[in-house]
């Protein structure tokens, strides 16, 4: 459904009140069309006056974010409320310093997805500032996870593709938070066995991965020689409970074990070490 008109159109002080907005605002042309039509249809036929207005190319070129909308199933905005919209757009971007993304373009997008202000707001520093810090601090490991979400981009168009998309703050948050977990596992040589998605669920960032995931690594090998060395059936789930340990906080009676029993084995109060368990059982 189109939303009411911003003036009363069965008046022509009201059709006076619109072409003055579309004057002020350099849109001549569509002023010229409001004219035109009243002097053919009357004023008191608004609901053809305004068929006629927005049937012309020059109004969908000009509000092509409303028509888009609508494509959406959304709401279609009325004039003076997109330019509105359009200001405070520019305002925002100009405030980020990012004036350059201030195009008529790239406001269809945000009116198009339905993104307020605030929403904006939201994108930068949720996304944009830090993807854009990625990049200019040429972190590869994710700047490449980053650009999975959008594949074919080059990294100055990534932090702009993630603003301009249409995916809400709250799920590029996320997104971005997972891909920083990843990059991690890149840059320890682990991927976790919990899994980024579920890490970042728990609140996890990417130096407590990283911190967790290292001491993880470092650690496999002696508690899966520990596991085979004192019976276990079985390693499985042993890096899980490992990463649990190191990352969540969360003791693992297994290792507990594990690490008593090499100690009582070995002496000392070490318990297993980097992978130096069957180093020291060959020596024994």
């Amino acid at each position: 459904m189109a939303e009411e008109g911003i003036v009363d159109t069965a008046t022509t002080s009201g059709w006076e009140e619109l072409k003055q907005l579309f004057i002020d605002n350099g849109m001549t042309e569509l002023a010229e069309i409001i004219r035109d039509s009243i002097q053919e249809n009357g004023v008191e036929n608004s609901n053809l006056v305004y068929e006629d207005l927005r049937a012309s190319d020059a109004y969908k070129i000009r509000f092509k974010g409303n028509f888009d909308r609508v494509a959406a199933g959304k709401s279609f905005l009325n004039e003076r409320t997109y330019i509105e919209q359009e200001n405070s757009y520019a305002e925002r971007l100009t405030k980020y310093g990012a004036s350059s993304l201030a195009t008529r373009e790239n406001y269809e997008k945000f009116i198009a997805n339905d993104v307020s202000t605030s929403e904006l707001d939201d994108r930068f520093t949720l996304a944009y500032n830090r993807v854009t810090k990625a990049v200019n601090a040429n972190d590869k490991a994710l700047v490449d996870e980053l650009k999975k979400m959008y594949p074919g981009v080059t990294d100055n168009e990534l932090a702009t593709s993630l603003l301009l998309g249409k995916e809400g703050s709250s799920y590029l948050d996320t997104r971005i938070n997972v891909a920083e977990i990843k990059a991690a596992e890149t840059t320890t040589g682990i991927t976790s066995s919990l899994g980024a998605g579920f890490l970042e669920s728990q609140g996890v960032g990417r130096v407590k991965a990283s911190e967790g995931l290292s001491k993880t690594k470092s650690q496999i090998t002696g508690f899966e020689s520990a596991s085979r060395m004192f019976g276990e059936d079985t390693t499985e789930g042993l890096q899980a409970e490992l990463e649990r340990e190191n990352i969540l906080g969360e003791q693992s009676q297994r290792n507990k074990r594990l690490a008593s029993q090499a100690r009582a084995q070995f002496g000392g109060t070490s318990g297993v070490k980097t992978g130096s368990l069957s180093r020291r059982k060959t020596q024994v």
